[in-house]
């Protein structure tokens, strides 16, 4: 598969799914490449002069030719943080001012914004979620879409309200105490929650992350999330120093791996900084990622 674009489009039977560009941020490589040399991945991503490697937040917006449904999968960052916080981790959002930045970046692929109608998110991390909500005139967090059904595990919802000691820096109340007052479907493991999208519940990344499969059409596209992030963590060993158990990511991204290849899957890449899209072919016995 090559040449991808960022805004890719793909038909999938009912739904139509545009890859969104939700603005971009860096994290340490050492912490996304675990125990990967530095000698190793830095030829893969090029760290900046302080060791952080560049990173893209992609989405997927599906929308059903069946109906009037919208269907947004994760959020981004968001712009409710300070000036030393987006310097942190050098984020960089959409485009335009006058509106919350996820806004922006839908109505960038000729959306509008408001026929949201579902928004599935994998975790609660703030990179993930942080979109979700905007800051009001009082200063207020609320939900950016209070009238869509927000899709989240019920695991990962008890754990981004209180999280252990080694993620509480990635699950921030304010991203997540509002969605609360909108529709919130919390899921207890996998299954189909929308014709032809169903949920898979992975927990080595952190408790009750969930991938999507979209199916239609004879097709499958998969959002991985942090199962793998970049094109470069499609090998089954190579794990995050952020995943809080190296060996449960290894097994679920094997499984994950097996069924991507048997049904020819596209497979959605959020983090990764050039390629958005790949798919899997077999080599020599082994499960490889084609070079985009």
């Amino acid at each position: 598969m090559r040449g991808v674009r960022m805004n890719m489009s793909e038909t999938l039977g009912r739904w139509q799914a545009t890859i969104i560009d939700g603005g971009s941020l860096s994290l340490d490589g050492g912490a996304m490449f675990g125990s990967v040399p530095r000698v190793v991945w830095e030829r893969c991503i090029a760290p900046d002069t302080e060791h952080r490697i560049p990173m893209k937040t992609r989405l997927l917006l599906l929308e059903d030719s069946r109906s009037d449904r919208v269907v947004l999968i994760d959020a981004g960052v968001g712009d409710k943080e300070d000036p030393a916080f987006r310097d942190r981790f050098a984020i960089q959002l959409p485009e335009g001012t006058g509106e919350a930045p996820l806004r922006r970046a839908i109505r960038s692929v000729g959306v509008d914004p408001q026929r949201v109608t579902d928004l599935i998110l994998t975790h609660l991390h703030f990179d993930h979620v942080g979109g979700a909500t905007e800051l009001d005139r009082e200063g207020q967090s609320t939900a950016l879409f209070p009238d869509a059904t927000h899709w989240v595990q019920q695991a990962n919802w008890d754990t981004g309200l209180s999280p252990n000691a080694r993620e509480r820096a990635s699950y921030m109340r304010q991203n997540i105490e509002p969605l609360a007052a909108a529709p919130l479907e919390k899921i207890d493991g996998n299954g189909e929650i929308l014709p032809g999208i169903s949920v898979e519940r992975v927990d080595g990344h952190t408790v009750g992350m969930q991938t999507v499969r979209i199916e239609g059409g004879g097709r499958v596209m998969r959002y991985l999330a942090d199962l793998a992030p970049t094109w470069h963590h499609l090998r089954a060993a190579w794990t995050m120093g952020y995943d809080i158990c190296a060996i449960t990511v290894v097994e679920e991204k094997q499984r994950m791996l097996q069924a991507a290849l048997e049904e020819q899957a596209l497979l959605v890449l959020e983090h990764d900084p050039v390629h958005a899209v790949t798919s899997l072919e077999e080599r020599n016995g082994k499960i490889v990622a084609r070079k985009p």
